[in-house]
């Protein structure tokens, strides 16, 4: 209830205040926040120990960590007030690079698969397809509270996003890729369905199998995208080439190779500017106290745990690549 309360709250405020009062408000907010959360604070001091390397001082580990409490702060401003962040916004602070890397997908025949991570204000690059013209699908997680749910719905239809919840995602997905449509997938947080591991600077961590399983069942063109923000809150949506799909070796093999291709791109994106990276859960496992990362535990879990929804997520994406190799494409 309270937090549902706050969401309406945030949106109101964003609403009706001008930009630079809500960036403001939403630092001084991220800093309590990282004084009171002492779990996230330490969880993401722990990662970017990772990203920054052992030689990282503290002083500089803290001063970057409170910086991603207060990049994600200033997300929340600009998806919650979308009137004032909308189409408009977009065309005067919105550099898109790569649009002929979506057109050269698109030729194919496909769809096309824009595949990023929590990174800056990832909500928008929604905004931005839609804005234009690109008929766009958004996979995503379903909140526990209905009425926040529904909130969230409203928020990215009202920007033109199709919204699909992700135990749905899969047969979605696979529908508007077969109109030559585009979808937008989250790859870099497991929830609790299958993963696959890969490594993320120097270290071993987890993501979820839907985004390589759906692009190796349908042969659509999976395209590394983020969007970054730049000095005085300007932006850059980055659409980047496709990436190769695997033909070679078994389907989790493929799967791997594919996911791996694209960690790198996220690892490329994260070294740029560690701040602007929203995850305030353990990425990695840490060998000195023994905690474990989010993606090992759940690891451990997906091998144990299959669930009627996870195998129908299994069976709707192999009888599209089964179907598929009947045409007499490539694996």
């Amino acid at each position: 209830m309270l937090k549902h309360l706050g969401f309406r709250l945030i949106t109101t405020l964003a609403d009706l205040l001008p930009r630079t009062v809500q960036y403001w408000i939403a630092h001084r907010v991220a800093d309590a926040h990282y004084m009171l959360d002492r779990p996230a604070r330490k969880a993401v001091l722990a990662n970017l120990r990772v990203i920054l390397g052992a030689d990282a001082s503290e002083a500089a580990l803290k001063a970057e960590a409170r910086w991603v409490f207060r990049s994600f702060g200033m997300y929340l401003c600009e998806f919650f007030g979308h009137r004032r962040f909308g189409r408009k916004f977009v065309d005067e602070h919105v550099v898109v690079q790569g649009r002929e890397n979506l057109d050269a997908a698109l030729k194919a025949g496909r769809g096309a698969i824009f595949c990023s991570g929590h990174y800056s204000n990832w909500e928008l690059g929604g905004t931005i397809v839609a804005h234009l013209g690109y008929p766009l699908w958004a996979v995503v997680q379903q909140h526990a509270d209905t009425r926040t749910n529904a909130m969230f719905v409203s928020q990215r239809e009202a920007m033109g996003i199709n919204v699909v919840h992700s135990e749905h995602g899969a047969v979605a997905a696979l529908k508007a890729l077969r109109r030559n449509e585009t979808v937008a997938l989250i790859a870099d947080r497991p929830t609790g369905g299958p993963v696959i591991g890969v490594t993320v600077f120097g270290k071993r961590t987890y993501l979820p199998q839907g985004p390589w399983r759906i692009a190796l069942a349908s042969g659509t063109a999976l395209l590394p995208t983020f969007v970054h923000r730049r000095f005085n809150n300007q932006y850059t949506f980055d659409i980047g080439a496709a990436l190769p799909l695997p033909t070679d070796g078994t389907r989790e093999e493929r799967m791997a190779a594919l996911a791996q291709s694209w960690a790198n791109c996220l690892e490329a994106r994260v070294k740029s500017d560690p701040s602007q990276w929203a995850v305030f859960y353990r990425v990695w496992d840490d060998p000195e106290t023994g905690a474990k990362g989010i993606g090992q535990s759940l690891a451990t879990r997906s091998k144990v745990i299959a669930t009627a929804g996870e195998q129908h997520l299994g069976e709707v994406i192999e009888e599209s690549e089964r179907a598929r190799l009947k045409e007499g494409e490539q694996p």
